[in-house]
């Protein structure tokens, strides 16, 4: 299931390169302890952030998104990530 969160901070005359909101998610990420290393992609288009991978809770996907809805320049978020349990 795709979900999709709008975002209206940016600022027009301060604006960043799509490859620079890129590089910032996913130094974000990387530093989040709750989302696990190297499952999430993140892509840039004209400031919108989408996530494509796999997690394996509903919380590791709430950390992801509130890690990078809040940056600079993101202007909208789409998470295409799937939650995919792993069995004991």
């Amino acid at each position: 299931m795709t979900r999709s969160r709008s975002v209206t901070r940016s600022n027009p005359s301060m604006r960043l390169t799509d490859e620079q909101i890129a590089a910032e998610a996913t130094r974000r990420l990387a530093w989040d302890t709750a989302v696990p290393p190297n499952t999430l992609q993140v892509k840039v288009s004209h400031g919108r952030i989408t996530l494509l991978g796999v997690l394996q809770h509903n919380e590791q996907r709430a950390a992801a998104l509130e890690d990078v809805s809040r940056l600079f320049g993101v202007t909208g978020v789409s998470d295409h990530a799937i939650v995919k349990a792993k069995l004991p």
